[in-house]
Parts: C-alpha cells; structure tokens; sequence
C-alpha cells in the first residue's frame, strides 16, 4: 500500500534526524534523498518535526555528517521567524550530496580533521570592480559612491541599493528612426552580482564573469542587448520584440522571465524558462519552450535539446543561492571559483565521473568547502591565500 510506504519513510527521516539511524538505513536515505521531489518533502518534514521537540546533540563522538545535518537543521528554526530569511539559511548549510549519498562515510570516523587550524581570513578575494562604459567611453564603478557619479544624466545610481542602476527615465527620450542608439556596457568580475534597469521597466540581473551591452534607451523596432556570461531577465511585455543575443544563440521574448548562460569556454549555452515564452534560434534552428524547460545548445554537436527543470531553484543564484546539478568535482570548482571570487586548486583525486549537487549562500563559503569535503571524501587547505583540494592521507 502507498499509506505504508509513506509511513515507512517517515519513520526513516525520523530516525535520521534523531540520530539513531543504522547504516544501511543512511544508505537507504542516501539514495531515496536523491529524487528532486523527495528532497522537497525532507525540507518540509524537518520543518514539521523540528516544531515539535527540540534537536539535542548526545555527547561523544558523532559521524560528522550527521552533525552537519543536524546543525543545518537548528539554522532552519529561523525560518519561523522570517520567510525571506529562510531561503539563505537554507543555502547556509551547503548541503552537497553525492551520487554515493551525503551519509556515506558513517562509520569512518579516522577521516575527519580538524579545521580550527584553516582561516578563511587569509583567502584571497577577486579585486576586481563592477565596470559602467558609457557611450562616449567614460568608465564608471558603481560601488564606489561620488557626487559625480549621482549627477550622471544617462543612468539613475539607487541610492538604496548600490549593486542597481536603472534607465527608467530615459524611456520618455526614445530616440527615432534617424538617429543612431546609445550603447552602455556592464561588466561583473568573479565573485559579484549586479542588476540593471532597462528603459523600458525590464531587469537584467547579472551573474560574476558576465558582460551585458544595452542601449541607453530603446527605439521602436526592437529591444536588443548583447551578454556573454549568465543573467536572469525579467522582461516587460511589449509589442516590441525583446531579443537577447549570445555567441551561438538569439533567445526572443515579447514579455516574460527567464535565465540565459553562455560563456565563453563552455561546451554549451542554455536558456531556462520561469514563465511565459520563448523562442531560442541558433544554428538556423528555433525551438519555442515552455515554463520549466531548459534548452541547451551543444557547441561542437550543432544540436538542442530540451529537458525539464525546476526553474525556480535553478535561478535562485539572483537571490544569493548557487544551486548545482550533476556535476563533476571540476566543473562544481569551476562555478565556485566564480561564485565566491577566489581561486581553488583541485589536487585530489576524486573521480571526474562522479556527480555532485548543491546549494551555497553566497556569503559562506566556509561551510561550503566543509560540507564539500564531507561529501567528496577530501580535505582543503589555504596556501598563499589559494584553497587548495587534496586528498586525505591516511
């Protein structure tokens, strides 16, 4: 029957966050958690069941996996409190799971190290600043505050929020046919995020290592912005065609919200769609998607193809949280390196084939190596202000 089944994981889950699960019930949540929708019911259990008594930690020594779980928990009471918080705490705990699952080194306890030893304060962050070229060459840095900058007539600085511009006021300016458009550019390095307001109401909201040019305010024919790097646009609807052009690909929109990545040495480019609809045109191919699907378009292949997604975990990076699917140690790196503005050097020897998903909040990074290290079997240091990813040595 459905009913015992749902029972039976119930009490699985229970034994799991008390911490009296055996092993070859953490293998058998290993591999059930693994399930996008299980994951979900997991979040809302805990939620439930932490409401109705209180998490104690025994003393002695506990499998370190475990304590993660549990700590992630007590982090996630906040959410009772506040709503918006919730998703950050969420992501605090950087729980990673592996294909081999989160708990799978229960009884190895001799693998653990102390890491009272490593201070994140020696790493060393991206210096790198968010750049503004304005049409006639001018360079602006958005983040540094100047009375110069607040009487710059092309772009209205939010006060509010220094990571903003907006262009809103140069809608009422909408240069005609004759005349030539003003183009702006925006350039975020590694370990940053920017948004920016169109003339026409739409947000851009740009991801580290990414390149948008847009014109100060847009004419009649068409809405055209150019990006290399990954943003999430939330288009105004229009009549006016909005068209987002990459290296290999055109995405147009008429009015809707979704997520364009195309970087400059990946294998592939992809849109995500959160609502609405597309049309994606590359390679003399169109494809219209819908709501929860993602088209990838396969740089050597020449090919696309659609899959679906949960499209709004997958763009949840524009509210701090990176969420990672199915991949490789290196590839995972790679986006962390980005995310966070450091540098990291993998010197283990975890299997390239191997799958890792993940969540990190953008201002610990801390707790995200250690759950990583939890999970990939390794071990991190910080040299020369590097991280460095080794393997452990017995």
């Amino acid at each position: 029957m459905q009913l015992k089944g749902e029972e039976a994981t119930d009490i699985l889950i229970s034994r799991i966050l008390k911490g009296i699960a055996n092993t070859e019930e953490i293998a058998e949540f290993a591999i059930w958690i693994k399930d996008l929708d299980h994951e979900r019911y997991f979040e809302q259990y805990k939620e439930v069941w932490h409401s109705a008594q209180e998490v104690h930690v025994s003393e002695g020594k506990k499998d370190q996996s475990l304590q993660s779980l549990i700590h992630y928990i007590r982090y996630n009471k906040r959410r009772q409190i506040n709503r918006r918080r919730f998703v950050y705490v969420l992501s605090s705990a950087a729980v990673i799971l592996s294909i081999f699952g989160l708990f799978r080194f229960y009884d190895n306890y001799s693998m653990w190290y102390d890491y009272s030893h490593v201070s994140f304060s020696e790493l060393k962050h991206n210096t790198d600043s968010i750049k503004v070229v304005l049409s006639d060459g001018r360079v602006i840095n958005p983040m540094r505050k100047s009375p110069y900058y607040a009487q710059e007539k092309e772009i209205n600085m939010n006060s509010a929020n220094q990571r903003e511009i907006s262009y809103v006021a140069q809608k009422t300016s909408r240069p005609q046919k004759t005349e030539r458009l003003k183009y702006n550019s925006v350039s975020i390095p590694a370990g940053e995020r920017f948004a920016i307001v169109l003339s026409d109401g739409t947000k851009v909201y740009l991801n580290s290592n990414s390149y948008i040019r847009y014109p100060v305010s847009f004419g009649k024919e068409s809405r055209d912005v150019t990006l290399v790097g990954r943003a999430y646009f939330d288009v105004q609807k229009s009549d006016v065609p909005f068209i987002v052009t990459t290296s290999d690909m055109k995405v147009e929109v008429l009015g809707t919200s979704f997520d364009v990545e195309s970087k400059k040495d990946a294998t592939s480019s992809s849109v995500i769609l959160v609502e609405g609809s597309v049309k994606v045109l590359a390679d003399g191919q169109s494809k219209i998607i819908s709501p929860n699907e993602m088209l990838s378009v396969n740089r050597f292949h020449k090919n696309m193809s659609v899959k679906n997604v949960d499209s709004k975990t997958m763009t949840l990076w524009k509210d701090g949280i990176l969420v990672l699917k199915e991949q490789s140690i290196d590839s995972m790196l790679e986006s962390l390196c980005s995310w966070y503005g450091v540098e990291i050097i993998n010197n283990s020897t975890v299997s390239r084939r191997e799958k890792f998903n993940g969540k990190f909040d953008r201002e610990n990074i801390e707790a995200a190596m250690k759950t990583i290290a939890l999970s990939a079997k390794v071990r991190y240091r910080i040299e020369n202000g590097i991280l460095i990813i080794e393997d452990i040595k017995e």
